[in-house]
């Protein structure tokens, strides 16, 4: 057995809370390396005449695996809230105790320091989420893109409303009059939350570096629109979040401007990073190296209180939901805390998102974020359904690589982006191929998470990096991808309707033996769905390889029924095509 592979903590995504009274245990080995493994667990103050007492032992199971790694778990119910316990690995060969103290070939109960604790389990440590984040759709809007609504407080020198490929000074003159004209459109879509893009006053069209903290752009509206817009996208049951950047700001923004010009002598000095340069000249901290954008010290008790007036000055006046926060990662944890507590004091079922590109437990620990942008399915996804530059098992671990970064409560809250403002369009990355398109936003939509769609991807918006990805959204229907379009609006309403697509159910892979079909089920106690893509372009047969006798199978897709006494079913799936089959006791309806 190979021991170095071994791996366990009594905590993050190795020990976690999925109720307030149930522990999730995950343990890490090498693939293929272990045939069984025993759970031992018993209170941490219950002994007898021969030492500690193991009170009980459970089976775990094999929850998934990685290109290297096996993964089991188990879920225990400890009587009093805490347990110590060790794992007993098993295989062919070897028959190993694994505890803190590390390995032994017997359990000591003289020696229970070699066990792994869990001292209490108190619910203000658990991971939870807003529970309304668990069916709520997102769509992503760049304001100056997406609607004009008040041609009166377009930016001198805009370009007509259109097609025109934007650069990186474009202005086209969007607002939030715009957006509040488009609810209806964003209703009948199925959308139940919307994330804006930066509408704090700034020299930019995208508002990245932000001026002032405390009024809308004027290209925007200001603050009496926002408060519209918010009131009517609470009155049609959709979420608000706003786009926060303390990570810098602009080099035009007072405190900083104070700074540059009086040096130390300058109440804002130590607001930021300034510096001798080899030259021994005046320098300063930038996000990247971008002049524009001079750094905050976060770690400044005068920035920090500054920061969180920002932050519950929009909650309190104006009742957003959500703050996705710009370059979080660069940003200290000290901060984030500070910044959790107060806006959850606030509002205790705010969302709270952090822009970070890696995977980011750290910060997913129930303490500072709720949710990351989710870049790493976002490549998965990409890689094999657009690109088909993976195997399929190479995307089968990959997928099984994010959730072992991860526990669960974290992963049914993941910001789950297929495209963003800083990536080119999901069209363009698919070679124009809308097939591909459409299997991308299949597994998006039945999968764990709280799915985004980034404004103008549901009508096949094309364009490359930034800023072609920011081009303006097209409102002449005649225009749209409407294969993209009905397709979306269709995985919406059917992940809505059944919860178990959503957070409410299982993930469990389902092995084909085509190479290139995905097969996975998501199931809960009172719905079974099997999910199968085929992506080749050739047509294929595919047996799926459950007992399905006596059952009613319906295609939810087209609303196709049939029943099946045989231990199997075949089907026939047409290229980059998709089958969502609901799987029903046929003894319900007799």
């Amino acid at each position: 057995m190979q021991i170095e592979s071994i791996y366990h903590q009594p905590y993050d995504q190795y020990a976690f809370s999925i109720d307030d009274k149930t522990y999730r245990l995950r343990i890490r080995t090498k693939k293929g390396d272990c045939t069984e493994i025993i759970f031992y667990f018993g209170d941490p103050f219950k002994f007898n005449e021969s030492g500690w007492q193991i009170e009980s032992s459970l089976s775990m199971y094999l929850a998934f695996s990685t290109e290297l790694f096996d993964y089991w778990e188990v879920n225990v119910i400890p009587p009093n809230k805490r347990m110590k316990y060790q794992f007993l690995l098993k295989n062919e060969q070897d028959s190993l105790f694994y505890g803190e103290g590390g390995f032994s070939n017997n359990f000591n109960p003289n020696d229970h320091s070699n066990c792994f604790t869990l001292p209490f389990l108190h619910k203000n440590n658990l991971i939870s989420p807003p529970s309304w984040i668990h069916d709520t759709i997102w769509y992503q809007i760049f304001p100056d893109r997406f609607a004009s609504g008040n041609n009166k407080n377009n930016p001198i020198n805009s370009t007509p409303w259109g097609p025109t490929l934007p650069t990186s000074s474009s202005y086209f003159g969007g607002d939030l009059e715009g957006v509040i004209q488009k609810i209806d459109y964003l209703k009948n879509l199925g959308i139940s939350g919307i994330y804006l893009t930066p509408i704090f006053e700034a020299n930019s069209n995208h508002k990245y570096n932000t001026i002032n903290y405390f009024r809308i752009d004027p290209t925007f509206g200001d603050e009496k629109v926002l408060k519209t817009l918010i009131e009517k996208c609470h009155e049609n049951n959709i979420r608000v979040m706003l786009d926060a950047v303390f990570n810098h700001t602009s080099a035009s923004f007072p405190p900083f401007q104070d700074a540059l010009q009086n040096g130390r002598e300058s109440a804002f000095y130590e607001w930021f990073h300034f510096f001798k340069d080899e030259q021994n000249n005046a320098a300063y901290e930038t996000f990247s190296f971008v002049k524009e954008m001079p750094k905050l010290n976060t770690e400044n008790k005068e920035v920090q209180n500054f920061l969180l007036e920002v932050g519950s000055y929009w909650i309190k006046e104006f009742n957003i939901d959500g703050w996705r926060l710009d370059v979080a990662n660069e940003i200290d944890h000290y901060f984030w805390k500070l910044f959790n507590k107060k806006m959850k004091e606030l509002k205790k079922d705010l969302f709270i998102v952090g822009e970070i590109w890696h995977h980011a437990i750290p910060w997913l620990r129930g303490d500072e974020f709720d949710s990351v942008m989710n870049y790493p399915l976002m490549k998965s996804l990409f890689a094999y359904f657009g690109y088909q530059s993976i195997s399929k098992i190479q995307f089968q671990y990959s997928i099984n690589d994010l959730i072992a970064q991860y526990p669960l409560p974290v992963i049914k809250a993941l910001f789950n982006v297929l495209g963003s403002h800083d990536t080119p369009r999901i069209l363009t990355q698919c070679n124009q191929n809308e097939k591909r398109v459409i299997l991308l936003y299949v597994f998006l939509f039945t999968f764990f998470g709280t799915p985004c769609i980034y404004y103008g991807d549901e009508i096949g918006l094309q364009g490359g990096n930034d800023p072609e990805c920011r081009s303006c959204m097209l409102w002449d229907k005649s225009k749209y991808n409407l294969s993209i379009f009905d397709s979306i609006k269709k995985l919406i309403s059917i992940r809505k309707k059944y919860s178990v697509l959503e957070n409410d159910g299982e993930f469990n892979w389902v092995q084909a033996e085509q190479p290139d079909i995905v097969m996975y089920e998501r199931k809960n106690n009172h719905f079974h769905f099997f999910i199968i893509i085929n992506n080749s372009s050739e047509k294929q047969s595919v047996k799926v390889p459950i007992n399905l006798g006596k059952k009613r199978i319906t295609n939810v897709w087209n609303g196709e029924q049939f029943a099946t006494e045989s231990d199997s079913i075949g089907v026939d799936l047409l290229g980059t095509d998709f089958l969502i089959l609901q799987v029903e006791d046929t003894n319900l309806f007799n």
